[in-house]
């Protein structure tokens, strides 16, 4: 089964995902795109492909499957018969709710990791600060480990004194 108009999909922007190259295999079993996050400056690729019944790997169902995956690798997948994907504004809905169920996984993803990372354990409270690409943590203030709260908020006194005093100069 074909699908009719797929390169009309081209360009269709949800939630600054947009939908762009799109191509299929010559058998016009697999279908793809890319999906370009304009939120970001280096516009990080998704993924998009709809395999058709005929598909060598769709087993014996009549239906299309719609798989979403972000550049870390997390997918969504939907089912869609055939009645359903011939409508342009259907397809529309279940990629726009493909793309909100992947941005909720990033979501709750992320809110585990800061979760984790900002109780420490036996260290105390450990946050990780980014910084020129590295990783610096601050907690208990051990020989190994100086950057302690007290230490981060004197510094960051200190650049407030150095802002102050060039701004009175001006």
């Amino acid at each position: 089964m074909k699908i009719k108009g797929w390169e009309k999909i081209s360009g269709y922007t949800y939630k600054g995902y947009s939908i762009v190259n799109p191509i299929h295999n010559a058998d016009e079993t697999n279908y793809e795109a890319t999906i370009l996050n304009l939120n970001l400056p280096h516009k990080p690729k998704w993924e998009l492909t709809v395999l058709t019944p005929e598909h060598k790997f769709k087993g014996y169902d009549d239906t299309f499957s719609i798989i979403v995956r972000d550049d870390e690798n997390r997918s969504t997948i939907n089912s869609v018969d055939k009645v359903r994907m011939a409508s342009i504004s259907i397809f529309r809905n279940t990629f726009e709710e493909m793309i909100d169920k992947l941005l909720d996984m990033r979501l709750t993803t992320a809110s585990k990791v800061a979760k984790n990372s900002f109780y420490g354990g036996t260290t105390g409270i450990i946050n990780q600060v980014q910084n020129a690409g590295t990783n610096v943590l601050y907690g208990s203030g051990s020989v190994s480990n100086p950057f302690t709260q007290s230490h981060i908020i004197q510094t960051l006194q200190t650049l407030q004194q150095q802002i102050d005093d060039y701004n009175t100069k001006l």
